[in-house]
């Protein structure tokens, strides 16, 4: 998979939040207005704030010389944190800009290794800190609820370390490489009361290929990672920018219904595999990235004015490939590993900081069938296997949804996916797991009930 893998995986998220910048203008019109004008929060100024959240890194690495090892790629994945602060503009009643500045700390690890009588090795990667300059550009969904890009430069520690044991020598290795490179992706924020909002966004970021120094090993680095966060807002500079109306609250949404839906994202799958043949043993984190679409319908119950439950259920087709090839001596090798389809059954339970816009988190059943292929020519001949096998397990994660205009709502999702351990071919053994991350559009079909919120003014 070649670096320009956002530059097509960006595609869907972005195409979907395009449309919503042309349809969020008519939420005023079709919504009943009720003029108020101690409504609505000002997005103009100064914040800071802290973010948790997870995400892989996904290295691609080749090498030269007399034998050629290309892997798309070497994985790793785990959870960070973050600081940051910045400034906003309301520079139209529904239109904001501003900057940022961030510093996080990430736990991104994986390990490779391999054994065989009388000798051994073992790599460890590990991603530490990291630091990026952004901007960002957005459109108020709701008066309280922003849809934005964010995008701008990132720089990155990345650690390295090795050791190797043959016929009673040692020799190890240790490095630390800053690189640097650039970051983009979505995000949803929502004001919670007083200063305080709360955010999800989704990052992709491309570092720059690196070749340390005495070495023909050349690697390319990229991370996708979601954080949740929280932030504080102190206002200043100037007044936020208002039109001629006065701002308006929004009428309370009855969320109880059914609702079908589409989405598109993109997504890292992490595979940790190990082979042992006789007294040789390998193990290895390998993983694979690419787009993903899916259609998924639900239903929820609003049972306070604030709160509601549901479930949902998914069908995902997805490109997440990893890949790793040899050649040497006039023969090469190769293995691929596609994770191809996914679903998913879920609960969902939300939390309503305004009438319009869902803060949830959903968790359930996952299952994802991967496509495992191997090639190899060697001395005029070839050999060729392909399998596919399903993998039952479990996912998790938040998001957050807003209203557009009428039924129509869009949302934002990320999923974390463990599966089983599972012996895919004799001696190789395979448990995936999955990074994705979803913008979606649905249509509520109401089934007629007032919500709380409605019932209780």
């Amino acid at each position: 998979m070649d670096r320009d893998i956002f530059s097509k995986a960006g595609t869907p998220t972005l195409a979907v939040l395009a449309a919503l910048a042309l349809a969020t203008p008519a939420l005023s019109q079709t919504n009943t207005a009720i003029p108020d004008k101690a409504y609505g929060p000002v997005w103009t100024g100064f914040y800071v704030g802290a973010a948790f959240g997870g995400g892989a890194l996904v290295n691609k690495v080749n090498t030269g010389g007399g034998a050629s090892l290309g892997l798309d790629g070497l994985g790793s994945s785990g959870v960070l944190g973050s600081i940051y602060g910045g400034v906003d503009y309301q520079i139209l009643p529904k239109a904001i800009i501003g900057a940022l500045a961030e510093a996080s700390w990430s736990g991104f690890q994986s390990s490779a290794s391999a054994q065989v009588p009388g000798a051994g090795a073992t790599a460890n990667t590990s991603a530490g800190l990291g630091w990026s300059l952004l901007g960002r550009a957005g459109i108020l969904a709701n008066p309280s609820t922003l849809l934005y890009l964010v995008g701008g430069y990132t720089g990155q520690n990345i650690s390295t370390s090795g050791t190797a044991v043959a016929g009673g020598a040692v020799a190890s290795f240790s490095r630390n490489d800053t690189v640097h490179g650039w970051t983009v992706g979505p995000g949803f924020e929502t004001m919670l009361t007083g200063g305080w909002s709360a955010k999800l966004e989704y990052r992709y970021s491309q570092f720059g290929s690196t070749t340390p120094s005495g070495t023909a090993i050349n690697i390319s680095p990229s991370t996708q990672a979601i954080r949740a966060g929280l932030s504080y807002r102190f206002g200043g500079l100037a007044a936020a920018a208002t039109d001629d109306s006065p701002p308006s609250r929004p009428v309370a949404h009855n969320w109880t219904g059914f609702y079908g839906g589409v989405a598109g994202g993109a997504g890292v799958a992490v595979n940790n595999v190990s082979t042992a043949f006789g007294g040789a043993s390998a193990s290895l984190t390998g993983a694979g990235q690419g787009l993903l679409g899916s259609v998924f319908a639900g239903a929820d119950y609003q049972f306070a004015p604030q709160a509601l439950v549901g479930l949902m259920g998914d069908f995902t087709w997805a490109g997440l490939q990893s890949t790793a090839s040899l050649s040497a001596g006039g023969a090469n090798a190769s293995i691929a590993a596609q994770a191809n389809r996914a679903w998913s059954v879920m609960a969902r339970v939300g939390y309503l900081p305004t009438p319009a816009t869902l803060l949830y988190a959903a968790a359930g059943y996952a299952g994802q069938n991967i496509t495992s292929t191997a090639t190899a020519f060697a001395g005029g001949g070839s050999a060729f296997a392909s399998q596919d096998n399903t993998f039952h397990g479990w996912t998790v994660g938040p998001g957050v949804e807003t209203v557009v205009t009428g039924g129509w709502t869009t949302r934002l999702e990320y999923r974390y996916s463990q599966f089983q351990q599972q012996q895919i071919l004799s001696g190789v053994g395979i448990q995936p797991e999955t990074h994705t991350i979803r913008a979606g559009l649905a249509y509520k079909f109401g089934v007629g009930a007032s919500s709380p919120s409605i019932a209780s003014e």
